[in-house]
């Protein structure tokens, strides 16, 4: 895996996290798969608008959601800021917050995390004292854009991944399960697999989680063990998404993004079968392409995806930036 370099990996990592994002859109929240089908057939292969009077409705095709939004914050301050400026990062929160309402159909629809950062902002509560106990995945989401940040530096990455976590998320398991999945991602920027990952990720973490929760960083090297196995079959493989729960807690999504990422070694296939497989799929295959992306770097990602991106311009002005700490 050490051909690409680092930088390749984490523009990588960035650009599939937010097609991720975006493909999942228009076809979010089906848990009735046929359903799914019939508003968009048996398999869904590019970006696709909402059906009117869904999640997300008066979004196009190509968009990207409400916690994609958020992690642009993160991307931008990152890109001008240099480093990690939690200052400079709630800054701009508290500016997107003014524009949403506090309640689910707010902007691109409010997950349940951002709407008790909303309401305990809205009661004057200081930063520190934000965040909701919401199960949610989207602090693991715009993690990636730390981890393409400081994948030079894992343990550095990890004071900086909790310290943002809990920006939105206080929930102790929910907080150590996302940092996991940041630092998986690291891992892969830096060209190693999920396999026997689990000794390095405890390694970088341990200053920053309590020791009675360090078993979630064994996940990762866990299900890659058994996406590899031959002799374990799930077929279709998109079922992958029911084994480990199509609702929106992020103990659901994390395990089937590492798996598919696992078990499909090029993006396509292993993002959109997080797409396709119904439920909180928006959230899995943002989890599914960050890791993808960041195995095959961005020259590995068909260009139709990135090309659709509406926000594309600006994501790979980021990217670039971001990643360039890495040469």
């Amino acid at each position: 895996m050490n051909e690409l370099t680092r930088k390749e990996r984490a523009m990588g990592a960035i650009v599939g996290m937010y097609i991720g994002d975006a493909l999942g859109l228009g076809p979010h929240w089906y848990y009735d798969l046929n359903e799914l089908h019939a508003d968009y057939g048996d398999w869904i292969t590019d970006y696709r608008p909402p059906k009117p009077g869904r999640y997300h409705d008066g979004c196009k095709a190509g968009d990207v959601s409400q916690t994609g939004q958020v992690s642009m914050l993160l991307l931008a301050s990152l890109a001008e800021q240099g480093v990690y400026d939690e200052a400079d990062f709630t800054a701009r929160l508290d500016e997107f917050l003014k524009t949403i309402d506090g309640t689910p159909q707010g902007g691109r629809y409010t997950d349940i995390a951002m709407r008790e950062v909303w309401q305990a902002r809205r009661d004057g509560k200081p930063w520190s004292e934000a965040a909701g106990l919401s199960d949610s995945g989207e602090a693991a989401v715009r993690g990636v854009m730390l981890a393409a940040r400081y994948a030079d530096d894992p343990r550095g990455l990890a004071a900086h991944a909790v310290a943002n976590i809990h920006l939105t998320h206080a929930e102790p398991f929910v907080a150590a399960q996302s940092l996991a999945f940041i630092l998986a991602v690291c891992r892969l920027i830096r060209g190693k697999s999920l396999e026997k990952s689990g000794k390095s990720l405890m390694g970088w973490a341990q200053k920053e989680v309590d020791r009675a929760l360090i078993d979630v960083f064994l996940q990762p090297g866990l299900v890659h063990e058994a996406a590899v196995d031959g002799d374990i079959l799930v077929d279709p493989p998109e079922r992958i998404a029911q084994i480990y729960g199509l609702a929106c807690q992020l103990g659901f999504m994390v395990p089937a993004a590492y798996w598919l990422s696992s078990r499909f070694g090029d993006f396509e296939t292993a993002v959109l079968t997080a797409v396709n497989g119904g439920g909180n799929n928006m959230a899995r295959a943002c989890l599914t392409g960050a890791l993808s992306g960041a195995q095959v770097g961005l020259g590995g990602i068909p260009r139709r995806f990135v090309d659709g991106l509406r926000d594309r311009d600006e994501i790979l002005a980021g990217a670039e930036k971001v990643a360039s700490a890495l040469d």
